[in-house]
């Protein structure tokens, strides 16, 4: 008899998390405990879409293309008021592919999945920027269904409401999927995502080793209660779909703490030769750091994030406050620091070469001198290396979105960020870490595998793109018959 396939996917859910709330989280508890231990690595960078996209399809993101590395040369800031893209993967993700081989797939609130495309069985996808929630067939009355619109924006001076409209809204998405639960499917996706706000807003109040840590306050248990939350679910879902189906509980990365020092490369650069700065930019420069300055210590005072997150969509003027590209004499700038983050500082990044502007130069050898001199970068007081690793974007990824990515990419140990900073010293204090102090971490998101029977783990190690091929092999079918750049984790 063919097994069903039950998947959680349940974004931002941290593996190290999981090991220290454990104790609490009797469900997920137990699915870890009957998995085989399989290390999931993320890929880079490590945001929501990129990473989903990756494991909808089994692809890298350089051959999916969902990336979003926004260059700031561009005269107006796109405002974020469009839906996310997903004509590169509509058709193309896991249930897609199961359908077209006769399973019969239940698909709840994939992220990139709206508007919603026809599956072999239901599909249910929303909106990112709107409230709207669509359906495929259309069988649910249009006002539940809005019921189910997404958790957005920042807790701003309200946490408490948005702690409740996430509270809700998790409990609503479980209550939809259970009576769903019941049916004849073959392949069962339930998504969420409320835990991925959750933790990038209160987690300086967790985490008492982020300097921003008030101390003990009403809010340091916010986010042990949601994976607790969580765990609830994962029991509800598990027990509904009978103990004959494999369950799979995977996120796309885990959280950290958001770097609270940033590392100003544009400096590194201009100091190099590389980058040129404005005959007025020294002056213009310290004028936009005053106002900085005043706008953030105004914001972090008065918990106003949501508020200057619209803001910063909406006015590239302010914007230029954080990515500085009004300051850079761009007719004899080679290189710069791609803006791949606006207010927030975050620890990977890249840098874009302007071939245009090398003259006589290689561009290979430009690339080369610039990743040894972010790989010699070290910490001045301690001497510690402040890159993981930097690299042609070639090295990292092969497709034909490869040049959606920077020429050169890097990650930093955690402590650090990039910065756009040409005035100030090599290493300074993010002033967004306020905003939102937990960030996306590359390497800890989770996989548990349950009620496996006679499959055997070929490895130890997984990325995001062994996921769809591992799904298929559990479903029956042969996953060799397709490109993907992953696997399958499991022995032939």
């Amino acid at each position: 008899m063919r097994k069903r396939v039950l998947v959680i996917g349940i974004d931002s859910m941290d593996s190290e998390l999981i090991n220290k709330f454990i104790d609490d989280l009797s469900n997920i508890r137990q699915l870890k405990e009957s998995s085989p231990d399989i290390k999931l690595k993320g890929v880079f960078p490590p945001d929501s879409p990129t990473s989903w996209a990756s494991i909808y399809t089994g692809l890298n993101p350089a051959k999916h293309g969902v990336l979003f590395f926004v260059d700031p040369l561009e005269k107006t800031s796109k405002l974020l008021r469009e839906e996310l893209d997903n004509s590169t993967i509509k058709g193309r993700t896991f249930w897609d592919l199961a359908g077209k081989f006769g399973r019969k797939v239940y698909v709840f609130w994939p992220l990139l999945g709206y508007p919603v495309w026809e599956v072999n069985g239901i599909m249910v996808g929303r909106a990112t920027t709107k409230d709207d929630v669509q359906m495929f067939p259309s069988i649910e009355d249009k006002r539940k269904l809005l019921e189910l619109s997404g958790l957005r924006g920042l807790p701003g001076r309200n946490p408490n409401k948005f702690i409740e409209k996430g509270k809700n809204l998790l409990k609503k998405e479980a209550e939809f999927a259970l009576k769903y639960l019941n049916e004849e499917w073959d392949l069962f996706f339930f998504y969420s995502s409320v835990l991925d706000p959750i933790q990038h807003s209160f987690w300086n109040y967790f985490d008492k080793t982020d300097p921003t840590y008030p101390g003990k306050n009403p809010y340091e248990r916010v986010i042990p209660e949601f994976y607790k939350e969580y765990d609830k679910v994962v029991g509800r879902l598990v027990r509904a779909a009978g103990s004959d189906t494999i369950v799979i509980l995977l996120s796309d990365h885990g959280h950290m703490r958001r770097p609270v020092y940033v590392v100003n490369i544009n400096k590194i650069l201009a100091e190099k030769k590389y980058l040129s700065i404005n005959s007025s930019g020294k002056s213009v420069q310290t004028s936009i750091y005053k106002k900085r300055a005043v706008f953030m210590d105004f914001i972090a005072r008065y918990k106003l994030g949501d508020i200057a997150a619209k803001l910063l969509r909406r006015l590239p003027k302010l914007k230029s406050m954080f990515i500085g590209s009004n300051i850079i004499d761009w007719e004899n700038t080679i290189a710069y620091l791609s803006d791949l983050s606006g207010i927030k500082a975050y620890n990977y990044g890249g840098i874009v070469i302007r071939k245009d502007k090398l003259g006589n130069l290689s561009y290979e050898d430009v690339r080369n001198d610039i990743i040894n001199i972010l790989l010699n970068l070290k910490h001045p007081i301690t001497n510690e290396p402040l890159m993981k690793w930097a690299k042609k974007r070639e090295e990292l990824y092969n497709g034909k979105f490869i040049e959606k990515y920077p020429d050169i990419v890097f990650e930093f140990h955690e402590d650090y960020g990039a910065g756009w900073s040409f005035k100030d010293s090599l290493i300074t204090t993010s002033d967004s870490h306020n905003i939102q102090p937990g960030s996306h971490r590359k390497d800890t998101p989770v996989l548990f595998i349950s009620n496996l029977e006679d499959k055997t783990p070929a490895r130890e190690n997984a990325t995001l793109m062994d996921i769809a091929p591992t799904i298929l092999d559990l479903l029956g079918i042969d996953w060799r018959g397709f490109d993907f750049d992953g696997r399958s984790i499991f022995k032939k």
